[in-house]
């Protein structure tokens, strides 16, 4: 999948580096922009369209040593849903790096008309000096009206104000750091006609600079309730614009304002995850990692929030309503009919808001208390025994021995998005991929879950789980349609005892041990359950010379069971290895002869593992690059200031 997709930015987008080291990415044709981590900032610079993406990965590891692939996914991502990438939108979708929800796309404001800015920057910054004070003459000058039928029709004339202002203020806090607005454009957001000219260049601007224009919108937001004080229709749209941008939770003035002053991109998203049950509990652990303080003081505003918007709404909302009926008894005609049709729309929609959250925490306790269930479309059984055949750990079994593996497996098919097991719930069933590609995912909440691995054909998961505690340790999930070979429990009982002379439950609890190693301690557990599932067991009698002095280095050694000792090219014994330990492992980092001899001093079971595997392995998941090279450095004795730590004698290499 690296190898289908070329990310170029848009012809017109403009990109800028900040003092903080990220970088902010605006296009002024469309106004979409996009914030960059510090380490994604290298990345942006080869997303020129002739690259693809294994290719960028690999121009990066020469550069730097290694290939962040979380940034490189997350950043993908964040630009396709920016729609800052050029490559069509199907493509992305397709490869999994853009996910779009269509509520989420109908809350976008549309642009209905655009026209160039011609208000210069001067008069811009006196903007912020002139709202304030015709605030404050309005509110001298013309005294509190009592509320009257009109003010039906001047709410929507108050949320005008309120997203006009907002806007406005925003683009005049930006034109006073030279970021004058190009264009102003004619809104609608969610049926709101306004005019808003052009502030998303703010992402341009350095951190200061930022926070400044955030609260300049909430400042907008604020002039335009004082502006409206005196007519209550006017002055309800315009604090309902305001207590809205104040939120937290949504792409708000306030969330953009916490995400820069913590240096946390889309905190809003996390923040999410704290509102309700999950908050509660991170509470009651006493736990606070310091990476979480920021979300953490952000979800506790979020609450303090909540609880506001929830007063104003039905506090002052229901209360309007009776107030709208009193009116239009009074009064007749026209009037009469206005004032109860607001009646009833506050009624009706007052109580919604509060109807939404409770929902939300009653989903969310019932998820937390009774997990959904997981499933795809499953088959009966496979009677295809190359599919076997493909998967490493039983490629040398016989066509008796893969038939009874087939009798008790059976083929699952999941759609794209949909789990196939939950970080965290009992595991009792064993999975080949044999048509797709899935995504493990890891984090503390669902919400806070990042992609570590990506699985394809002949990938195993999920005997982690039945082999030590019963839990799964990650979420895995369909990236497009794929298709599954389930083993259960039971059925993986009777595999792993001991088919065809092999002890399958050893072999994956020796593979283990790979996680010790210095070459792939760092892969998740995921991946390391996998990888070890791609060994081909051998056996090798005592007195026997696994490798010998001057022979090629192609594969990787794993003592599942036995001993072996290392010996020199005059036949003097070294070290000797044991079970759970490696050698071989350098390679798979260069390809040199052998420069010592490797000889059984019992019957000895070997994993081995395959040049080629191991190269598909690195390029699926890129975080093996930098160990990769720091263990070639210090092997070649190269670059001493970038040596790793002694191995310990259970992972000596056999040069």
């Amino acid at each position: 999948m690296l190898d289908q997709v070329r990310p170029a930015l848009l012809p017109t987008a403009e990109v800028r580096k900040r003092s903080d080291g990220t970088e902010g990415i605006y296009d002024a044709v469309s106004g979409m922009s996009f914030e960059t981590a510090p380490d994604q900032a290298n990345l942006v610079t080869l997303f020129d369209g002739k690259r693809s993406l294994l290719e960028i990965s690999a121009e990066y590891l020469n550069r730097h040593g290694f290939v962040p692939f979380a940034a490189l996914d997350d950043l993908m991502r964040g630009l396709a849903d920016s729609d800052l990438l050029h490559d069509p939108p199907d493509s992305l979708q397709r490869v999994g790096m853009m996910d779009r929800s269509s509520f989420i796309e109908v809350l976008q404001p549309r642009s209905l008309l655009r026209f160039k800015s011609f208000f210069p920057t001067p008069l811009r910054a006196l903007e912020l000096l002139f709202w304030p004070a015709l605030a404050v003459w309005v509110t001298l000058t013309y005294p509190h009206r009592a509320l009257s039928p009109i003010d039906v029709g001047l709410f929507y004339l108050g949320a005008v104000l309120g997203l006009t202002l907002r806007d406005r203020c925003k683009a005049a806090v930006c034109a006073l750091f030279g970021f004058a607005p190009r264009r102003t454009q004619l809104v609608s957001a969610l049926g709101v006609l306004h005019l808003v000219p052009d502030h998303a260049m703010a992402v341009l601007m350095d951190r200061r600079p930022r926070i400044l224009a955030h609260l300049g919108a909430l400042f907008g937001a604020g002039c335009a309730v004082a502006l409206a004080a005196p007519w209550p229709g006017v002055w309800a749209g315009a604090l309902i614009v305001l207590l809205i941008d104040l939120c937290p939770m949504v792409h708000s003035s306030m969330s953009s304002l916490l995400s820069t002053l913590s240096g946390q991109l889309n905190l809003r998203d996390h923040v999410r995850a704290y509102v309700g049950l999950p908050m509660i509990k991170k509470i009651l652990s006493f736990k606070l990692p310091r990476g979480d303080r920021a979300i953490f003081f952000s979800a506790m505003l979020s609450m303090v929030w909540v609880g506001a918007f929830l007063f104003v709404v039905l506090g002052e909302g229901l209360s309007t309503a009776v107030e709208l009926i009193h009116v239009g008894v009074r009064l007749s005609g026209w009037e009469t009919a206005v004032a109860y049709v607001g009646a009833v729309a506050l009624f009706a929609a007052c109580p919604l808001p509060l109807l939404v959250l409770v929902s939300q925490l009653i989903e969310s306790m019932f998820s937390m208390l009774w997990p959904p269930d997981i499933g795809g479309k499953r088959s009966r059984g496979v009677a295809d025994l190359s599919v076997f055949r493909s998967i490493p750990l039983f490629s040398k079994l016989s066509d008796d021995d893969l038939a009874g593996i087939a009798s008790h497996s059976r083929e699952v098919t999941y759609d794209a998005g949909q789990p196939i097991v939950e970080q965290g719930t009992a595991g009792n069933t064993f999975y080949s991929v044999r048509r797709g590609v899935v995504v493990v995912e890891r984090g503390d909440t669902p919400e806070h879950a990042r992609v570590v691995a990506r699985l394809g054909i002949g990938d195993c998961f999920g005997e982690t789980a039945m082999l030590k505690d019963g839990v799964r340790t990650a979420t895995v999930r369909a990236l497009t349609q794929t298709t599954l070979i389930e083993l259960a429990s039971e059925a993986f009982d009777k595999v792993v005892a001991t088919v065809g002379g092999v002890d399958f439950a050893s072999v994956l609890r020796a593979a283990s041990a790979i996680g010790k190693s210095r070459l792939f301690r760092e892969l998740p557990a995921e991946r390391l359950s996998s990888l070890a599932t791609k060994f081909v067991p051998r056996s090798v009698p005592a007195a026997t010379d696994v490798v010998k002095f001057g022979d090629p280095g192609d594969e990787f050694f794993l003592i599942a069971k036995g001993q072996v000792d290392v010996l020199s090219a005059d036949g003097k014994k070294l070290v000797s290895l044991a079970d759970g330990e490696v050698f071989g492992e350098i390679a798979l980092l260069r390809n040199v002869p052998r420069t010592a001899t490797v000889r059984t001093t019992v019957d000895t079971l070997l994993l081995v593992l395959s040049r080629e595997v191991f190269l598909s392995a690195l390029h699926a998941d890129l975080s093996l690059s930098e160990r990769v090279e720091a263990i070639a450095a210090s092997r070649s004795g190269n670059h001493p200031a970038h040596v790793p730590a002694p191995p310990e004698p259970a992972q000596a290499e056999a040069k």
